[in-house]
């Protein structure tokens, strides 16, 4: 069984990550999209710069899930290696539990937020709600929270005495 969930933890993972890098290929080539048309064929497309900022967030809280998962977020390891060995675990489970609490509130309001845009429109993309664009909130928070879980039940063999190297 144990087996099968770390299957699925690294499947799962891996296609956020495959989804983040795709997302920020997208909006670099959006982007481009956008310079050209703007200044070599004077025939500026407005939905291309929305579909950037829609990617992009999308790309930020669906890549939080794996930047937690495989523990490489901003951690506080001089505290934890200044600990003695046995308030070590205690760190660790505040840090969970302060993590846990900061998605939970960002996922309700970002879900609230969500919520009250379902008929607003997007400029530029007139089909489309604000809707589609803030629900990357809550779900790259739920995701994000799964993420913390695991990392915290199973973390990465290399990542428990992590020294930063070659830093300035």
């Amino acid at each position: 069984m144990i087996a099968i969930l770390r299957f699925a933890d690294r499947t799962f993972i891996a296609v956020l990550s495959a989804v983040s890098s795709a997302l920020l290929a997208l909006a670099a080539c959006l982007g481009l999209l956008q310079v050209s048309s703007r200044f070599f064929f004077k025939f500026p497309f407005e939905w291309t710069e929305v579909l950037v900022r829609i990617s992009l967030n999308w790309m930020v809280f669906l890549g939080m899930a794996v930047l937690f998962r495989t523990g490489s977020m901003i951690t506080m390891d001089l505290m934890r290696r200044k600990l003695p060995a046995r308030w070590r675990k205690s760190h660790e489970v505040v840090l969970l539990m302060l993590t846990l609490i900061f998605l939970a509130m960002l996922g309700w309001w970002g879900l609230d937020y969500t919520l009250r845009s379902t008929r607003q429109a997007i400029i530029g993309l007139e089909f489309m709600t604000v809707f589609w664009a803030y629900l990357a909130i809550p779900i790259g928070c739920l995701f994000a929270a799964f993420a913390t879980i695991a990392h915290y039940f199973d973390p990465p063999a290399d990542s428990a005495d992590t020294e930063l190297e070659h830093t300035i």
